[in-house]
């Protein structure tokens, strides 16, 4: 719905610059709650979770795109947040009335997700996959990974038919319904046969765009950037949590190919679906702050590759404070110009560009 009121010039009640950024501002902080309680849900460590919360909020793209009203910021809300859920849904010891209630929720969010942004969709292809495995597998894993048991028997417990109710038919009906004010916008009535001529011309107008030149990079460049947008609020992602989550993941790969675990296969399996999207979606222009989504999952990526049995510290410190730290002052020395303060606030700490 959303790339279809963007590119038809649809106004609906409410919609003016200042509404949409306090909405922005709104789903970066939820956002960074949803992050902190996955973590912490995963790994049942509150300082690890605080770690990767606070690497979430010292990441540049998280600052700038709450800011701008972006629709990038309201789709991985939505989406996350739905992950968060379909964890809950497994590894909490609820009812199993419970447990079914939140793999529906988990759905229904994430046909929101979509339809703020068809790229919702890549990251539930990823907890289909999660879902797929674990259902299919959960007796292998649960003797290969013993901790895995618990997580393996409740999928079992919800059972397929609930599963794809949960993950394809919620979410389909949920997107579908947010098109009814659409319609009632457009005084049409609601029909399949209008609906599919919409997404059709969704998909020409996606396809046909021509993006923004100066903010163009390569989907495969977005990793390593080092020069920050300059017309878009100086965008650039922390190099401490973009590189450290690099690392990261290839810790968390490593120990994939040793033994399976939660934590490390859901953080791989999102990122790599978000990320690696953007090699076969038909767009002219791919810009930088289409990382958004990815980059988010970086700073997890972090806390997950810190969670290991001995938890040692370096010079009686936790490697995570060690992180924290360095992400802080890299932050504090880019926000000045992702502020847009005035001199000479803009180079109190040095100019950069």
């Amino acid at each position: 719905m959303g790339p279809y009121l963007i590119a038809t010039g649809i106004k609906v009640a409410g919609d003016n610059a200042l509404g949409w950024r306090l909405a922005s501002v709104v789903c970066g902080v939820l956002t960074v709650v949803a992050l902190f309680l996955w973590t912490y849900l995963l790994l049942r460590d509150y300082w690890l979770a605080v770690t990767a919360a606070c690497l979430t909020l010292f990441n540049g793209f998280l600052y700038v795109m709450s800011r701008t009203a972006m629709l990038d910021v309201f789709v991985f809300m939505f989406t996350i947040w739905a992950v968060l859920v379909f964890t809950m849904a497994v590894e909490l010891e609820v009812s199993q009335g419970a447990r079914r209630g939140l793999i529906l929720a988990s759905g229904l969010l994430f046909g929101l997700g979509a339809a703020c942004k068809w790229n919702a969709v890549d990251t539930l292809a990823g907890v289909l996959a999660v879902a797929s495995v674990g259902l299919c597998c959960g007796k292998y894993i649960a003797l290969q990974n013993p901790t895995l048991r618990r997580s393996a028997e409740n999928l079992r417990t919800i059972g397929f038919p609930t599963l794809a109710l949960a993950l394809i038919v919620v979410p389909a009906l949920s997107y579908g319904i947010t098109f009814v004010p659409v319609f009632h916008a457009m005084h049409t009535p609601l029909s399949l046969g209008t609906l599919v001529r919409m997404h059709s011309l969704m998909f020409t107008l996606t396809k046909a765009a021509p993006g923004i030149p100066t903010q163009y990079a390569p989907w495969y460049s977005w990793p390593l950037r080092l020069s920050p947008i300059r017309e878009f609020s100086f965008l650039l992602g922390n190099p401490v949590v973009m590189w450290g989550g690099l690392l990261a993941l290839a810790v968390c790969g490593g120990r994939l190919l040793k033994y399976i675990a939660l934590p490390e296969g859901m953080v791989v399996c999102l990122y790599a679906a978000n990320l690696l999207q953007w090699a076969v979606t038909p767009l002219k222009v791919p810009n930088y702050y289409y990382y958004y989504s990815a980059a988010m999952l970086l700073g997890i990526a972090i806390a997950v590759a810190l969670d290991y049995p001995t938890r040692q510290r370096i010079f009686g410190v936790r490697p995570s404070l060690v992180v924290v730290l360095a992400a802080s002052v890299v932050f504090l020395y880019c926000y000045p110009r992702m502020a847009y303060l005035e001199a000479p606030w803009d180079c109190m700490f040095g100019c950069w560009n």
